[in-house]
């Protein structure tokens, strides 16, 4: 294939493209989730609103399981009738020892998001279902060597006088760890991450106390919980909830 070639077809996919993402939907929800008791849009209303629109399109999208390390995945590639491709991978850490219905909940959970990116559309989804999903990905240790370098110094963390930390910034500001519910807890202690300050090139002691009290009230919730969601598990069998 000559360059000339080459981007003659890039150019056709593309133009495709935009057509298919100008015509999708936002994606409701159309299920329930039993363990939070909380609506969703699952994989088959995501599938049933979006292959048709695709393939009118010249496009098909296909989604593989990858693992990659200790994580595991989707690699979602947009095909388009003249060859075309665009790939891309999304992998989530799985905790040790974790059930094969942990690595199939959470890849019918990225498949969805997956979906939801490439086709440009916004899709139903309760906050109590991402608890559920967190929790499959196993408790999280934080690095702080590991801590990228940033241009802008972080807000320095409060402290409250009975060691409970503070949350320093955002819609919760002034709240202690111990006061968040499990969604909002998630991000402090699985998605934050403490940054160098800018001065001194090294991630500040009330960060680290706070990131370490978040981590460790996010793995006591969750142990406590461990016990209710095998006895669901009991009942259930191998059904997948979303």
């Amino acid at each position: 294939m000559t360059n000339e070639d080459y981007m003659n077809k890039n150019a056709e996919m593309h133009a495709d493209l935009i057509k298919f993402i100008s015509e999708t939907k936002d994606v409701h929800a159309d299920s329930v989730n039993p363990f939070h008791k909380s609506k969703y849009a699952s994989l088959a209303a995501h599938l049933a609103a979006l292959k048709p629109l695709a393939a009118k399109h010249n496009l098909a999208i296909v989604q593989l399981p990858e693992s990659d390390g200790n994580n595991v995945g989707v690699r979602t590639t947009i095909v388009h009738k003249n060859g075309m491709t665009m790939s891309s991978f999304i992998g989530i850490p799985m905790a040790p020892g974790a059930k094969g219905q942990d690595a199939g909940a959470l890849i019918s959970y990225l498949r969805r998001y997956a979906l939801a990116s490439v086709s440009g559309v916004a899709t139903d989804d309760d906050d109590a279902e991402g608890d559920r999903v967190a929790k499959t990905t196993g408790k999280f240790i934080p690095n702080p060597a590991a801590a990228p370098a940033t241009t802008s110094a972080t807000p320095k963390t409060q402290a409250s006088t009975d060691g409970d930390p503070v949350v320093p910034f955002g819609k919760n500001k002034g709240s202690k760890l111990s006061e968040l519910d499990d969604y909002n807890l998630d991000y402090w202690a699985n998605k934050w991450e403490p940054k160098p300050w800018e001065k001194t090139g090294k991630v500040g002691p009330k960060d680290l106390a706070l990131k370490a009290a978040a981590v460790k009230l996010w793995n006591d919730r969750q142990s406590k919980g461990d016990a209710v969601e095998d006895a669901i598990d009991d009942v259930l069998g191998d059904e997948v909830p979303f």
